[in-house]
């Protein structure tokens, strides 16, 4: 990451300019990049996991890695405008510490932002063949993406409409989450091994590998949304129960039987709305941990991890390639942050 990050921020700078214009200010803003008033911070766009595991994976196939660094600025851009319409969607307040662009925007403004920021992720892939890409393997990149792309927003879509819903079952939970979160990563890793030039059955066992590391690591983003540190989250304790959002740990405790607070609190009436006004979140957080649900989201984290090796091994990378992978995989599902 330390090797990967600076380039990928350098060609995301290129692509979405220093225009001081409100729409790219404010791009830069959300990025980390510069504060509210365009003073630059010194600080960027999160950790960049996912333009991290595609250029890992177009090392590891024995790919260039500069060939691949539009393609992975391509896909924080993509990951960001998803942010930036997730805090609107979500009601979310605060993003990495800092306000969510919205509150500071607007809602028009803020949609029009992470508009524009899908849009450059586009143009970072047309730098492709520029950075010595094939035109037909750039061609391919762009079209994972694009599929990719399309399941984050259906997922999404399956999100925003659980919040209706007083139960979710963990079948349309994993569904949901294969779309929002785990195409992605299984993008990068695709990607990375296409651009590199790797056979079919690599770039399909690495993307399995990507799809994989992309579900568990919503499991555990899930655990933060309920006892992470909002020093380290960014995010307030509890948060994801407080606005009463169909996390991992909640279905499970909803199927346990032994949450009732929590069964009342989720419950919605016949337009939607919730039946409890304003529940008790440190006593419904303590009820999921009671019912066993925090044990049972850490078990989901380990059961995919353990796939995502099966799938690792199956790519037919050596032991000194894989492991790399493994040290991303330790990152991705045991984070603070």
């Amino acid at each position: 990451m330390r090797e990967y990050r600076p380039r990928v921020d350098e060609e995301m700078r290129a692509v979405v300019g220093d225009d001081s214009s409100g729409l790219y200010a404010w791009m830069r803003y959300h990025l980390g990049w510069e504060d509210r008033d365009g003073v630059p911070t010194g600080r960027g766009p999160g950790k960049m996991l996912r333009s991290t595991a595609l250029l890992l994976s177009a090392e590891a196939c024995g790919g260039v890695v500069g060939h691949a660094i539009p393609a992975a600025a391509a896909i924080e851009l993509l990951h960001n405008f998803s942010l930036v319409h997730d805090d609107i969607e979500d009601d979310s307040d605060t993003r990495r510490g800092q306000a969510a662009l919205w509150t500071l925007v607007g809602l028009a403004q803020g949609i029009n932002t992470g508009d524009g920021m899908f849009t450059l992720a586009r143009v970072a892939l047309h730098r492709l063949p520029d950075a010595g890409v094939d035109p037909a393997v750039a061609f391919a990149a762009t079209r994972e993406l694009d599929y990719a792309c399309m399941r984050l927003i259906e997922g999404q879509y399956h999100d925003i409409a659980f919040e209706t819903r007083s139960r979710v079952d963990r079948e349309e939970y994993l569904a949901m989450v294969e779309g929002k979160t785990s195409a992605l990563f299984a993008a990068c890793a695709a990607m990375g091994a296409l651009i590199a030039g790797a056979p079919a059955e690599r770039v399909d066992a690495l993307r399995e590998w990507g799809r994989q590391i992309g579900l568990a690591f919503q499991a555990v983003d899930d655990l933060l949304g309920i006892w992470g540190d909002p020093a380290v989250t960014g995010k307030p304790v509890g948060d994801d129960v407080a606005v009463r959002k169909q996390t991992f740990p909640v279905i499970a405790a909803l199927a346990s039987g032994g949450a009732p607070q929590l069964e009342a609190a989720y419950r919605r009436n016949e337009d939607g709305e919730p039946v409890v006004a304003a529940p008790d979140i440190a006593a419904l957080t303590a009820e999921i941990e009671a019912s066993g649900a925090r044990a049972t989201t850490e078990a989901l984290v380990r059961e995919h991890r353990a796939l995502a090796d099966e799938a690792l091994a199956a790519s037919g990378l050596g032991d000194e390639a894989r492991l790399p992978f493994e040290e991303y995989a330790d990152l991705a599902t045991a984070r603070e942050a």
